[in-house]
C-alpha cells in the first residue's frame, strides 16, 4: 500500500509544452517503489481522436446534434521522467488495482444566452486504461455551437474537462477524519429554492447533484485532526477526501431511496442523518481526483470528426464494463457478439466486444433517422466463454436507452472481497472479537444449486472473497450477514439490506460491532390542498431483538411538536441514540396521536415502523399502519433463500390507492423494479407507479450459532376517509436444488399479519393483492 502522507506534487512539460502536474506516493513498505497518479486524455484509436460531433440539418424532437468521444488515463513518460528527477530515490514505479471510480465532464452550455456549468458523471471500464465513455445530446442549435467552438480555433485546449476519481485501498495516515450529513438542513435548503425541482436527485445524476449542493446547502460538514505526519498539505488532503466520501455516501442514499420508490416526494426527504468516522490507520478507498481539460482540434482533424445529416441519428453505446475476472484473475470470457435490429439501418448489424488483443471493449453503434425518429430498437447478444463451454445468447430484448453496458453479472461472474477495517479482534473490551461469520448468498441461475458460503475472518487487513462463476447471466445484487462472535460468548448478528449494481471489484468494508450512532425523525408533509397539522404528540421506543439488548430500549417522545403550516415537508426534532442496528429484523414502535389540521386524531398504537424508514413520512392526506410479517414457520431444510418485496401503488401525484389495480393481476419479477426496470402498468394513463416498496431477504440460521426467526415489519399508508387499505407483495423462495416458486395468494387478516409458510409451491414472480376493511 502507497503512503498518503508522502504525497508530492510534481511540475512538469507535456510534449507540446503545457505545464502541468501530477501526485506521486511513496510505498509504506518499499521505499524505493512509488506510485504515479494517472492522468486522463482523449483516446486515440488508429491515430485519430475517438471523438464525434453530428449536427441534425433538421432539429428533431429537440435535438439539434450530438457528441461522443472517450476518455482514458495514462501515467505521462515526460510526468514519470520529472519525478525521478526531482526525488533521485525513485528505482521503480508501482501500478494501483482500482476498486471503483467516476469520471466528470465538466462544460457550459447556453442557457437564457448565459454560460451555465453542466456535468456529467459517468462509470470507468475498470479494467486496461479505464476507458469512459461519454454522449452529450445538444438539444439547441446554441449548445451544438457552443461545443463547436470550444473544440476548434486557437489554443491547444478546450475549456471543458475531465475529471477522473478512482478508488484504491490504503490506510488513511496522518488524520482522522469524521463525516456528517444533517438530513434537516438538505430538506430546508431544497425548501428555499423549491424552484430547482429534484435538486438533489435527478435521474442518472444523483452523484452530480450531490457534489453541486452537499456544501453550499450547509447539509455536509467534515472535520479532521492531525495525527502523526499530519501536515497541512495532508490534512487538506484528507480533508477533501473527506468530503468525497461523504458525497458518495449520500449520493448512495438517495439512490436507494430511489428504488425503494416512497413516492413522487424528492428522494432527500427520506434520507436520514450520516456519521461516520474514520480512524488513523483504517483502511480506507482513497481517491485522488485529478483533472485534465480536453484538446482543441486543428482544422484538417475537425474535418475528420465534424459531420452534419438531413435527421436524427439513433445512436447507442455499446460498452464492456466492470472487472470481468475471477477470484484467480482469469477473464471469464472470450467475447460478446451483439446483434442489433432497428428498421433504418439493414447492414453490418452484429459486432463483437472483447478484451483480447486487438479486440474492441466498446461499439458506438449509429443508424441514420428518417423522417419521424424512433428511440426504441432491438438487441441480442451472445456471451462465447470458450474452454468448451456452450455459449450463451441472450432473448431479443427490446430498449430505447443510449447505453447498454455489459457488466459481469451478464456474464456469470461475482467477485466480492471483505475486509476488515476496525473491529477489534484484539483485547478485552465488552465488544472484543474473537471470529467474524461472513455468510454471503447470491441468487443462482435458474435450475442451479444456490450457494451459501460461510467464511471466518480473524484479523483486520487480511481480505476475504467469495467469488462464482456461472455460464449464464445472475442477478447483479447479493446478500451477506455478519455474525460476530464476542470473547464474552455473546453474539452479535448484523445483515444489511441487498447490494445493488456490483462491478464486480466490490470491497465491503467490516467495521466494529459496537453501538453505533442511530437517528429517526418525522418528516411531515403538509399536500397543497391538504389540512396540515396540529400537532404530533408521539413516543418512540427501538427494539433489536436479535442482539444483545439494553434491559431497557432506547424511547423519546415528541410531545407538541408543530409542523410548519404551509404546504412543504417539515422535519421533527431528531432522535439519537446509541444501538446495535440490524436493518432486517430491528424496529420502532410508536405510539402517540396526529392530530390534523382539520381537528381529526389519528391515533398510533403499536406501530411498527422498520430500521429501514428512520426518516418517516407522515402526509396530511394519510394515515400510517403496519404489517407484521411471521418468518418462524420457514422450513430452512429445503430452502436457501426468501426474497419478500412489499408495495402499495400510488397515482401521478403520489397518492396511495386504496381500491385495487389491475396491475396487480400482472406475473413480473419485482427485483427487475429494484434494478429500475418500472413494472407494468395497465390503464391510468401509465401514471400508476410502484411506492413504498421494501425489499426483505431471509437466508438460513446458523447451525453453529442462534439466530432468531424474528417478525418483520412493514410501515404502509392509507389514504384519510378510505375504507381499505390495499398493498401488494411478491414472496418469492429458492430451494435447495435452485428451483424458485412463489407463495401465491398470503392470508391476511385484519390483524394486519402475514405468516410466511415452510416451502412455496407457486409459480415465482407473481405480484399479489392484499385489501383489509378497517373499521
Amino acid at each position: 500500500m502507497f503512503d498518503v502522507t508522502t504525497a508530492r506534487q510534481v511540475d512538469y512539460r507535456d510534449g507540446q509544452g503545457n505545464q502541468l502536474q501530477v501526485t506521486v506516493f511513496q510505498d509504506r513498505e518499499d521505499k524505493g517503489l512509488w506510485y504515479l497518479v494517472p492522468v486522463p486524455r482523449l483516446r486515440i484509436d488508429n491515430g485519430q481522436p475517438t471523438f464525434n460531433l453530428t449536427k441534425y440539418l433538421k432539429n428533431q424532437d429537440g435535438n439539434a446534434g450530438i457528441c461522443t468521444f472517450e476518455v482514458e488515463l495514462f501515467a505521462p513518460e515526460d510526468a514519470k521522467r520529472a519525478a525521478q528527477e526531482q526525488i533521485p530515490d525513485i528505482r521503480a514505479w508501482g501500478q494501483f488495482t482500482w476498486i471503483g471510480g467516476d469520471v466528470f465532464f465538466d462544460f457550459d452550455l447556453p442557457v437564457e444566452g448565459k454560460p451555465e456549468g453542466q456535468q456529467i458523471c459517468v462509470s470507468p471500464s475498470l479494467f486496461g486504461s479505464n476507458v469512459a465513455r461519454f454522449l452529450v445530446e445538444l438539444e439547441t442549435e446554441a449548445a451544438l455551437n457552443t461545443f463547436v467552438g470550444a473544440f476548434t480555433g486557437t489554443g491547444g485546449l478546450a475549456p471543458f474537462s475531465i475529471t477522473y476519481s478512482m478508488g484504491v485501498l490504503t490506510q488513511l495516515l496522518g488524520a482522522r477524519a469524521e463525516v456528517k450529513y444533517t438530513a434537516s438542513v438538505a430538506i430546508d435548503y431544497e425548501r428555499t429554492y423549491e424552484s430547482k425541482k429534484d435538486t438533489w436527485g435527478k435521474s442518472q445524476q444523483v452523484l452530480v447533484e450531490v457534489k453541486q449542493n452537499l456544501k453550499s446547502s450547509g447539509a455536509g460538514d467534515v472535520k479532521v485532526t492531525p495525527g502523526a505526519g499530519g501536515t497541512p498539505e495532508v490534512v487538506q488532503m484528507v480533508r477533501d477526501w473527506a468530503w468525497s466520501v461523504l458525497e458518495t455516501q449520500v449520493a448512495s442514499a438517495i439512490e436507494t431511496a430511489q428504488r425503494q420508490a416512497t413516492g413522487n416526494q424528492n428522494p432527500i426527504s427520506v434520507v436520514s442523518d450520516i456519521f461516520l468516522t474514520y480512524a488513523e490507520d483504517a483502511i480506507v478507498e482513497w481517491s485522488t481526483p485529478v483533472s485534465r481539460f480536453l484538446p482543441r482540434f486543428d482544422a484538417a482533424t475537425w474535418e475528420k470528426l465534424y459531420h452534419e445529416v438531413d435527421n436524427r441519428e439513433l445512436v447507442v453505446v455499446f460498452e464492456l464494463t466492470g472487472d470481468p475476472s475471477d477470484a484467480a484473475g482469469v477473464i471469464g470470457f472470450e467475447d460478446v457478439e451483439v446483434e442489433v435490429f432497428y428498421p433504418t439501418r439493414t447492414t453490418d448489424n452484429s459486432f463483437k466486444l472483447s478484451l483480447g488483443k486487438g479486440g474492441e471493449s466498446s461499439v458506438v453503434y449509429r443508424a441514420p433517422g428518417g423522417g419521424s425518429f424512433e428511440p426504441g430498437y432491438a438487441y441480442r447478444y451472445t456471451v462465447n466463454f470458450g474452454g468448451g463451454e456452450s455459449p450463451y445468447t441472450s432473448d431479443r430484448i427490446e430498449t430505447a436507452a443510449t447505453r447498454v453496458s455489459f457488466r459481469p453479472n451478464l456474464l456469470g461472474i461475482r467477485k466480492v472481497t471483505c475486509l476488515g477495517n476496525g473491529v477489534p479482534f484484539e483485547g478485552t473490551s465488552p465488544y472484543a472479537v474473537r471470529t467474524l461469520f461472513i455468510d454471503f448468498f447470491e441468487t443462482p441461475p435458474a435450475g442451479q444449486p444456490p450457494k451459501l458460503q460461510t467464511k471466518e475472518m480473524t484479523r483486520n487487513g487480511t481480505p476475504v472473497e467469495f467469488s462464482s462463476t456461472y455460464h449464464v447471466p445472475i442477478t447483479n445484487t447479493y446478500n451477506y450477514r455478519l455474525r460476530y462472535q464476542l470473547k464474552t460468548g455473546e453474539v452479535i448478528t448484523v445483515q444489511p439490506p441487498v447490494l445493488f449494481g456490483s462491478n464486480n471489484a466490490d470491497t465491503v468494508f467490516v467495521f466494529t460491532p459496537q453501538d453505533y450512532l442511530t437517528t429517526f425523525s418525522f418528516r411531515a408533509l403538509a399536500m397543497k390542498g391538504g389540512t396540515g397539522f396540529l400537532e404530533l404528540n408521539v413516543n418512540g421506543a427501538y427494539h433489536d431483538d436479535q442482539n444483545p439488548s439494553q434491559k431497557v430500549p432506547p424511547n423519546y417522545n415528541w410531545d407538541g411538536w408543530v409542523p410548519e403550516p404551509q404546504p412543504g415537508l417539515s422535519t421533527s426534532p431528531t432522535w439519537a441514540f446509541q444501538a446495535q442496528p440490524d436493518p432486517q429484523t430491528a424496529y420502532f414502535d410508536l405510539n402517540g396521536q396526529v392530530i390534523y389540521g382539520d381537528g381529526d386524531v389519528a391515533t398510533l398504537s403499536n406501530i411498527k415502523v422498520p430500521y429501514s424508514r428512520r426518516a418517516l413520512i407522515l402526509k396530511d392526506t394519510e394515515e400510517i399502519y403496519s404489517v407484521e410479517i411471521f418468518t418462524n414457520e420457514i422450513d430452512w431444510t429445503q430452502v436457501r433463500q426468501v426474497s419478500l418485496n412489499i408495495l402499495q401503488l400510488a397515482d401521478a401525484k403520489g397518492t396511495v390507492l386504496a381500491d385495487l389495480h389491475e396491475a396487480a393481476q400482472q406475473s413480473f419479477t419485482l427485483m427487475r423494479r429494484l434494478q429500475d426496470t418500472p413494472p407494468p402498468d395497465a390503464g391510468r394513463g401509465g401514471s400508476v407507479s410502484a411506492v413504498n416498496l421494501i425489499a426483505f431477504n431471509m437466508i438460513p440460521p446458523a447451525s453453529d450459532m442462534i439466530v432468531k426467526s424474528l417478525p418483520l415489519y412493514y410501515t404502509l399508508y392509507r389514504p384519510r376517509g378510505a375504507p381499505d387499505i390495499v398493498f401488494y407483495y411478491s414472496a418469492d423462495y429458492v430451494l435447495n436444488d435452485g428451483t424458485r416458486k412463489g407463495t401465491g395468494r398470503l392470508e391476511v387478516t385484519n390483524k394486519l399479519q402475514i405468516h410466511l409458510p415452510p416451502v412455496a409451491t407457486e409459480p415465482p414472480g407473481l405480484l399479489q393483492a392484499a385489501r383489509i376493511t378497517t373499521r
